[in-house]
């Protein structure tokens, strides 16, 4: 629900209440959900609907379903906004301070995610609350930081560049631009086709040049990012198949499964900042990697981390001796040690920073500006697409003793009572790196950026700006995008 409902939030923000006010109106949402969430976790509270089968009492259903639910539809709000709202902030050939803001952003987002992985677990084995393991006290935690800042982000309103909706419902729009340019191109002939650089041109004498350009600019956007819905189905296999993997393993330093894999964020956090002057580095060798190629590598880098995993698995279910675990089912010392991980994260978190912060970058500079927040709501799409793909994919091979056994001593003595096969790894590695091809191959051959910006490299003679030799052509980018953002915010003030 997290990764669908930003269709819904974007759609909201770009038609009627932009960015800011629906960021502000269901955040409201969302710490509401939070605090349900931290109420209903008080024991016996709604009472209790049964027992299950080892002793343990079950909640009713909306204990936990309301509240997921608020946060579901508070996330579909923030998680296309927010990004696209700071993007906002940056004039057209501020390419340097726009890339700055995207890598600061995904930064942040994963130092929260390594705060709240590593605390609130830790909080809720060492802390009892109503007689039990304490859940209350995290999630009213939770609630009161993202409430505080919540109140930080609204109260700076004065000083925003806020981009006004279109006052109409934009996804309708843009379905009927393409319905009616489509079906236009199909009743034209040839001759008239050909004159076309589109078939939506078609559409442009009932829905506007403007429109027609801006749904040409979403589909565009829409059709490049495709192939990264296989990128997500393997990168969300380290907080599935890469635990398993791990708790046939020694733990490395103690540590379980879910607080190891924290070296993610912690990499991440090292090698975004770390990325950004390596890129201009490169831009002074004129060695100009754009957006599309970054991402490229990046996906790539991500078949090579899940393919080092599956040899992996060879050796860590050579390995693994249920003879040698202790009373909660981990590994003692005979296993391989859990820090032989270590590669495939390195290398899954480089690919991750060369790919996902340049995603939200490329989805946001090559669309039109009516539709930013819809444009990186398909980002998010992608991300609930490729969980789909692992689902389907896993039912499918359930039962295959060629990707997963269950029979043998080693998989009924697991931790988790069977074992996935290093056949499973490389099925998902091979699909991967079809659809990075694919991904590839049509950034090269069909995809058109916007603009020259667009591309997130240098414009054309930035070392000669430095040494101040004029570039006609340069300098009239930069004016036109300086009167462009001015008129905006003239028209802006009137309104």
């Amino acid at each position: 629900m997290a990764y669908v409902f930003p269709l819904g939030g974007a759609a909201l923000s770009d038609s009627f209440l932009g960015k800011y006010w629906t960021i502000v109106s269901l955040s409201v949402v969302y710490a509401l959900g939070v605090i349900l969430l931290a109420i209903f976790a008080i024991p016996g509270l709604l009472g209790y609907t049964g027992v299950d089968d080892k002793g343990v009492q079950l909640l009713p259903l909306i204990s936990w379903f309301v509240p997921v639910v608020m946060i579901a539809i508070g996330t579909g709000g923030i998680k296309p906004c927010v990004s696209s709202h700071g993007g906002d902030q940056f004039l057209t050939h501020q390419r340097k301070g726009m890339d700055f803001f995207f890598s600061i952003f995904y930064i942040s987002i994963n130092v929260g995610g390594l705060i709240s992985g590593s605390i609130t677990p830790l909080w809720v084995q060492n802390t009892e609350c109503f007689g039990r393991p304490c859940y209350f006290y995290p999630y009213i935690m939770c609630a009161c930081v993202f409430t505080v800042a919540a109140l930080v982000f609204a109260l700076g309103k004065p000083f925003y560049r806020i981009v006004p909706p279109r006052g109409q419902f934009l996804p309708w729009l843009a379905l009927k631009t393409a319905l009616i340019g489509g079906y236009k191109y199909i009743k034209a002939p040839a001759a008239e086709r050909k004159s076309k650089k589109h078939y939506l041109e078609f559409a442009t004498e009932e829905m506007g040049a403007d429109l027609v350009e801006e749904t040409r600019l979403l589909g565009n956007v829409l059709f490049a990012i495709l192939p990264t819905m296989f990128y997500w189905m393997v990168y969300d296999q380290g907080s599935d198949e890469w635990y398993y993997q791990y708790d046939l393993m020694t733990p490395a330093g103690g540590l379980p499964a879910e607080t190891f894999s924290n070296i993610n964020s912690i990499l991440i956090i090292i090698m975004v900042p770390t990325l950004v002057p390596v890129y201009r580095w490169l831009e002074s060798k004129n060695i100009r990697l754009s957006i599309l190629g970054r991402m490229t590598i990046g996906f790539s880098l991500m078949c090579v981390a899940f393919l080092i995993s599956g040899i992996l698995q060879i050796y860590v279910i050579d390995a693994f001796d249920p003879t040698d675990l202790d009373d909660k089912g981990y590994c003692k010392s005979k296993c391989l040690s859990g820090w032989w991980q270590i590669p495939q994260w390195f290398v899954l978190s480089l690919g991750e920073a060369m790919l996902s912060p340049e995603g939200l970058k490329f989805t946001y500079m090559n669309v039109g500006k009516q539709m930013r927040a819809q444009s990186l709501s398909f980002w998010s799409l992608m991300i609930s697409l490729g969980n789909i793909i692992t689902a389907q994919v896993g039912v499918g091979i359930e039962k295959n003793d060629t990707f997963n056994d269950y029979d043998s001593v080693k998989a009924k003595n697991s931790p988790d009572n069977s074992i996935s096969l290093p056949a499973k790894y490389f099925l998902f590695t091979g699909l991967a790196i079809i659809a990075n091809i694919w991904f590839w191959a049509w950034g090269l051959f069909v995809f058109e950026f916007k603009d020259q910006n667009a591309t997130m490299t240098g414009l054309p003679g930035w070392r000669d700006r430095r040494r101040g030799i004029k570039h006609p052509e340069v300098e009239a980018t930069i004016e036109v995008a300086e009167v462009a953002t001015e008129e905006k915010k003239d028209a802006q003030i009137a309104a």
